[in-house]
């Protein structure tokens, strides 16, 4: 629970402290007064005093604020210059100040998942099973490991389905990893008409699991069915099975049926078992077995190849976050069961951390992008809001009455505190269900 809750804490100062950072360096750039720098609301904890501003700790820390001289058009100070209230700036001015807030919590996000990819170690893909008469077979063997397609170092499996898709046919070059020793091959992918793409013909996987067992869990399909570790499974219906890969495909080419053949190898021998698969899928019948493979290596992303998977990934994250708000639109996602006040994001990130720093560091950067788009939207007291009002006024050629613009933002945020007392109530509702 303490732990929980101090990562909470120091992950909303983070959030904050990068999200009001943006709005101050955007403010001290165009030569805006700042009274004030505070992270967190109300009462002032404790605060040091610069050469003009206060920098400030307060005591609720869900959120901050930068105080600009004239932010409300209302300047009480007289000694500040004119030409650095806030209001005394140009329109398109006031929008960058406002836009630079969330644009440094989506810096954020993206910085934070290049780092944990520059840092995660990814297991090389290798040859898991090849596809009889496909051009891979031809020149792959099981266990090569694939390190590089048309000179490009592969780290994930979205590498090479679209190394042989750029191709367009022709044929790719392959950097082989086979006993110790590289090398290059070319193959050239075949056309799949049903697939409507070009394919090599060969599963790739983290792994090359052979069709040895290695573990069963008691109690588990292939326990009750008289299998032991150190069986091999060399033949599904009689068609043989030389890995791990095989063996799936052939049971699930099997399927739907009452019961399939293992023919499996056993002390030098070989038996056959009578597997009974009655609503059975594949998943099912190999569940709680563990089987051999031949190692298992890793690589990290250099400098290019990590931009460019944080990139992917980053828009990755975009992209889910609108599948959520199109489905909340379309009624196919109940708004209750997505948003997550306080309590909720502390219990998010609390399990987050407990799992591993990576996942929980995965986890911030989804946070930030999310705190950064929803002060994009222009909503009442949101920087959304603020970046169209000055646009608005740049477009309009003239100020818009300070008075109806506060109004706006005063109901806004009065509506953006009553969402969040009712999301935070849900929240603590769930750890009682």
């Amino acid at each position: 629970m303490i732990t929980t809750l101090l990562v909470f804490i120091a992950s909303i100062m983070v959030l904050v402290g990068i999200h009001e950072g943006g709005h101050f360096f955007a403010a001290r750039a165009f030569g805006v007064y700042i009274h004030e720098f505070a992270i967190g609301f109300g009462p002032k904890l404790f605060g040091i005093r610069g050469k003009e501003t206060l920098y400030s700790f307060r005591l609720i820390p869900f959120g901050g604020y930068v105080k600009m001289a004239g932010e409300d058009r209302l300047e009480e100070d007289e000694t500040i210059p004119h030409d650095r209230v806030l209001y005394s700036k140009p329109p398109y001015a006031r929008a960058l100040i406002s836009l630079a807030g969330p644009a440094s919590n989506l810096l954020l996000a993206f910085l934070i998942t290049l780092i944990v990819l520059w840092a995660t170690p990814f297991p090389i893909l290798q040859v898991s099973e090849r596809v009889s008469g496909s051009p891979a077979e031809q020149v792959l063997l099981f266990g090569d490991r694939i390190l590089e397609m048309d000179g490009q170092k592969i780290l994930a499996l979205e590498q090479i389905t679209a190394a042989v898709a750029a191709s367009g046919g022709d044929a790719v070059t392959v950097l082989v990893g086979r006993d110790g020793a590289e090398f290059e091959v070319r193959i050239t992918p075949e056309y799949v008409e049903e697939e409507d793409r070009y394919v090599l013909g060969a599963y790739f996987y983290y792994a090359a699991f052979t069709h040895e067992i290695q573990s069963i869990e008691p109690d588990s399909p292939m326990d009750r069915s008289g299998l032991q570790p150190g069986d091999r499974i060399i033949a599904v219906n009689g068609a043989p099975t030389p890995t791990f890969i095989a063996a799936q495909i052939a049971v699930d080419e099997a399927l739907p049926a009452n019961e399939i053949v293992l023919t499996l190898q056993r002390d030098g021998e070989s038996l056959d078992i009578l597997i009974p698969t009655t609503d059975q899928t594949t998943t099912d019948i190999f569940a709680g077995a563990e089987f051999a493979h031949l190692g298992i290596s890793y690589r990290h992303a250099g400098v290019g190849e990590g931009i460019v998977l944080a990139s992917r990934q980053f828009v990755g994250y975009i992209r889910a976050l609108g599948d959520v708000v199109h489905g909340i639109f379309t009624r196919q996602i109940a708004a209750g069961e997505v948003f997550q006040g306080p309590v909720g994001v502390a219990k998010i990130l609390g399990d987050g951390i407990r799992v591993s720093l990576g996942y929980f560091f995965t986890l911030l950067a989804f946070l930030s992008l999310n705190f950064g788009l929803i002060n994009l939207v222009p909503f009442p007291a949101l920087d959304g809001s603020r970046t169209v009002f000055a646009l608005y006024e740049w477009a309009r050629g003239k100020p818009i009455p300070p008075e109806r613009e506060g109004v706006i933002h005063a109901i806004g945020f009065l509506i953006l505190i009553g969402l969040m007392i009712l999301i935070t109530y849900k929240d603590i509702a769930r750890l009682f269900q």
